[in-house]
């Protein structure tokens, strides 16, 4: 839930960058393989994209998917490292690499990446160009929050944004959970 969560937020931003159409094409064809289940073949179509455009980050960013449905943590955490890499201002990676920290046992890179994560939610958050996507990034901050072991912190973020959005189920959902279950 929380990496779909992390992968909608990515395409909520704003920034259009222009990507190899072909990359992209490798890239779409390796999710219809994704969701045949047929990851060694889409890794391989993946590894295409990249090689095409080393700036087209959401290839890593589904491998990492892959990695994680076979509990491949380091490579997960190797792909996810290289879209902070490729886009070092995307939070929802510096999260996401902190969770994946804290799988391992290494929970003071963990607390470094989700820091990391919050200071940029925090310049988005201020940041009056991104209004349209507030909603989003508070409730990804408070996930950083909770991560790092700030609960009631981002718990009272969460239900501030329950009041604002009453209709919003998934914030309900996201309330119950600690952060051993994140």
């Amino acid at each position: 839930l929380i990496f779909i969560s992390i992968l909608q937020s990515c395409k909520v931003q704003h920034e259009k960058p222009v990507y190899n159409p072909k990359a992209i094409e490798f890239n779409d064809k390796a999710v219809q393989l994704m969701q045949r289940m047929e990851y060694d073949s889409a890794l391989i179509l993946f590894n295409k994209a990249i090689k095409i455009d080393k700036n087209y980050y959401l290839p890593y960013s589904n491998m990492t998917g892959i990695y994680l449905s076979r509990k491949q943590f380091d490579k997960a955490l190797q792909a996810n490292n290289k879209i902070i890499k490729i886009k070092p201002d995307l939070a929802e990676g510096w999260t996401f690499a902190g969770m994946l920290y804290d799988k391992q046992g290494d929970s003071l890179k963990a607390i470094k990446y989700y820091k990391k994560s919050i200071e940029i939610f925090d310049n988005r958050i201020n940041n009056p160009e991104n209004k349209k996507d507030l909603a989003a990034n508070r409730l990804n901050r408070a996930f950083s929050l909770i991560l790092l072991g700030h609960e009631k912190e981002g718990k009272d973020e969460m239900r501030k944004l329950k009041s604002e959005n009453p209709d919003n189920l998934m914030i309900d959902e996201f309330l119950k959970l600690s952060k051993d279950d994140y």
